[in-house]
């Protein structure tokens, strides 16, 4: 299993993406309308993925590389070779860490928010 994540000019291969927990908001509105007993519905298609990208670096200058990657404020590509459900455009939209891997306190953990974006 190889997981790819390229800025289009580099491209960085992170040991295991730990975590991967994207979910899709409801846009459809609904109007609850004084004096009717059912609602006023406007529909409309969920919005893309969003959500937080766990990555498990080799080592800390990979995390550090990995980090500035996702700092550099530019469209990311996700691939994954066995989880093809996985692949995306994104941007990180919020909080972006790096902190040691509590458990070999050798291996580096880079946590980003995320919002998919069209390609």
């Amino acid at each position: 299993m190889t997981t790819t994540i390229t800025d289009g000019t580099t491209t960085l291969t992170p040991l295991l993406v730990l975590g991967w927990a994207p979910a899709r908001q409801a846009r459809t509105r609904v109007h609850q309308l004084l004096g009717r007993p059912d609602p006023d519905v406007t529909l409309r298609p969920h919005a893309l993925r969003a959500g937080q990208l766990r990555i498990l670096c080799a080592d800390e200058v990979a995390a550090a590389a990995m980090e500035q990657m996702h700092a550099a404020g530019t469209v990311l590509t996700l691939a994954d070779d066995d989880v093809a459900t996985a692949a995306m455009a994104y941007v990180v939209s919020g909080q972006l860490t790096t902190e040691l891997d509590q458990v070999t306190l050798l291996r580096w953990v880079v946590t980003a928010d995320f919002t998919e974006v069209l390609p």
